[in-house]
């Protein structure tokens, strides 16, 4: 409800966990507002700067803030109030701008005490050498202040920021660290639609172009304090939308090579594969490949709608097309939903795919790529029949299965900051229906730790904090045999906080990692199914009275290193724990 312009008497108090973190972890601050505290927006700040996702107290005027400290040094925290002028879902209108990470103090708000902290420096173990390697899916194109985060489905734990705030940025690079991740891949695929040379660009692209040679920047700066920092391989595009000329993509490939690869401080950042620098290039209309067909991409019907092209128009415009200049690169060629235009067959690796058993790209018989992700959707969308949510993290452990069993070379994560949807009826297709890209916390795919609180654009009241940051490094570790006695589990049904009613519930869930044969159910505690063999396991919730519950599913005999917390970044425990999942939900 959008607030009255009479400033309301309050005060603001924080305190935190503790007063030392190491670099790059977060520390958990907790606020209490001190009168009618309903129509505020409270504003963490460090060292005087925006940093931290803008919260709303809750009934008992409380708040909670997890802050990701990136930078040694003292840490000074406090938090502002500023009432909400908007019943817009941001809660901010007139002074949006301070929804950015970076902006400073504004002299109006109510002010909070200040915390001191200090944030101390730590090492990183180097990359072991693997067989395979891993890339991270990652967006430099926050680019646009505020208006570019207008459909985020949830808001990120430094709060929504822009791609040239390199504190940001190092804070991505050193949870990447963390991970394990080999190789970033910059997200440029939309940055040619249409051109027949790279130099008729937009200043849009620009802009991208900015924010990747200060994340560049970065990457250096942090190699320079001894950090074992991830590489890069750049991820430019021919069609997704309207396709571009060879001859602009050529272009764009030569510009990268004098501007990035021949800048001497920018040298070893990269990442080699089979000798020279790797890109990946976006192609859904397969226009690199001389045998493909048009009709293979227009299976899906949002890509036959943004290729701006008829099917025969499509197929003259990829003969038309020369060969890629590959002097300076080794060239890997992407699509999307593969499991339908079948474009790994001719060698493209995937951005995402739209099947729980993602295809695996071969390239001379052997296993080259394959593309986990958290959630999908297919060919309609988020909103379509065959669409995946992120299920409690078990689509995420189904997919990475595939990964397990084939061991290509390169595993692409999918992906890490996206936050970008299309509001209702502005989506793709005929009925403008089809949502891609995201659409809510649970109808998205990104990686990137948020506030388990703060709204989103479609209604959900927080996200996913750090599970899938925690889940992936879980996985990873998995597959590169670090967590042998380890099992991971994940409840796909109910969801977290799920409002179920009727006299039982069906419970599903996914495991992953050593092996398990049976379960035990439990409710606030109480075992109500024991020696329950599969996945699935129907409940009886006569007797439950109506409000909160817990359900705990428990993989029987089987342990696990890792805690999968949603509100910290977890470290291997030395000594293993009980396999099991709790998931509180509410019956009504």
């Amino acid at each position: 409800m959008k607030a009255s312009s009479q400033a309301q008497d309050i005060t603001v108090y924080i305190t935190a966990e503790r007063a030392t973190i190491p670099m790059g972890r977060s520390v958990r601050v907790e606020a209490v507002v001190e009168g009618p505290a309903r129509d505020y927006i409270l504003l963490p700040f460090v060292n005087r700067r925006r940093w931290g996702a803008h919260e709303r107290p809750d009934a008992q005027g409380k708040a909670t803030f997890f802050l990701p400290l990136p930078n040694p040094g003292p840490a000074h925290i406090q938090v502002l109030a500023l009432q909400s002028d908007t019943d817009y879902w941001m809660g901010l209108q007139a002074r949006q701008e301070l929804l950015l990470a970076g902006r400073l103090v504004p002299e109006e708000g109510i002010r909070s005490n200040v915390l001191e902290l200090e944030v101390t420096w730590r090492d990183f173990p180097s990359r072991a050498p693997s067989e395979t390697l891993f890339g991270i899916q990652w967006e430099p194109w926050f680019t646009g202040g505020v208006r570019r985060w207008h459909t985020a489905q949830a808001v990120p734990l430094m709060g929504f920021y822009d791609s040239y705030n390199r504190d940001v940025t190092r804070q991505h690079i050193l949870w990447f660290m963390d991970l394990g991740v080999d190789f970033i891949l910059p997200d440029w695929s939309n940055h040619i639609w249409g051109c027949r040379h790279w130099d008729e660009r937009s200043d849009g692209v620009n802009a991208i172009l900015h924010a990747t040679q200060l994340a560049l920047e970065t990457l250096a700066e942090m190699r320079d304090e001894g950090l074992p920092v991830p590489q890069v391989a750049l991820m430019p595009g021919l069609s997704n939308g309207r396709p571009a000329t060879m001859e602009a993509l050529n272009e764009e490939l030569a510009w990268i090579y004098h501007n990035y690869l021949r800048n001497p401080r920018f040298k070893g950042l990269w990442q080699i594969y089979e000798g020279k620098p790797l890109v990946v290039i976006l192609d859904t209309a397969a226009i690199a490949h001389p045998q493909a067909k048009a009709e293979a991409a227009f299976r899906i019907p949002f890509f036959k709608q943004t290729l701006e092209m008829s099917a025969e128009e499509l197929d003259a415009f990829r003969a038309a097309q020369g060969p890629v200049d590959d002097t300076h690169f080794t060239v890997r060629w992407m699509s999307s939903q593969n499991q339908t235009t079948r474009h790994h067959e001719l060698g493209y690796w995937s951005w995402m795919d739209g099947v729980i058993d993602p295809p695996v790209t071969y390239r001379d018989g052997v296993a080259e790529a394959v593309t986990v992700t958290p959630s999908f959707f297919n060919a309609l969308g988020w909103t379509g029949p065959g669409a995946y949510g992120r299920r409690g993290g078990a689509t995420y452990l189904e997919t990475f299965k595939v990964a397990l069993r084939h061991r290509p070379k390169v595993v692409l994560l999918h992906q890490f900051n996206e936050y970008s949807g299309q509001p209702e009826g502005q989506g793709y297709g005929p009925e403008r229906n089809i949502y891609v890209d995201t659409y809510s916390v649970e109808l998205s795919d990104d990686l990137e730790p948020v506030s388990p609180t703060a709204p989103g654009f479609r209604g959900d009241r927080g996200g996913w904090g750090f599970y899938y940051l925690n889940l992936t490094r879980a996985l990873m570790d998995l597959y590169r045999g670090k967590a042998g006695d380890s099992t991971l589990l994940a409840v796909s049904n109910p969801l977290r906080g799920a409002a179920v009613s009727g006299t039982s519930l069906q419970v599903s869930w996914s495991v992953i990692g050593a092996p398990t044969s049976a379960f035990t159910l439990a409710v606030d505690g109480r075992p109500i199914r024991e020696h329950v063999p599969g996945l699935t396991a129907e409940i009886s919730l006569e007797g439950l009275t109506k409000g909160p519950h817990l359900l705990t599913v428990l993989a029987e005999g089987a342990r696990t290193r890792y805690p999968l917390s949603w509100t910290e970044l977890d470290d291997p425990l030395q000594s293993p724990v009980p396999a099991q999942v709790e998931v509180p939900f509410v019956v009504t």
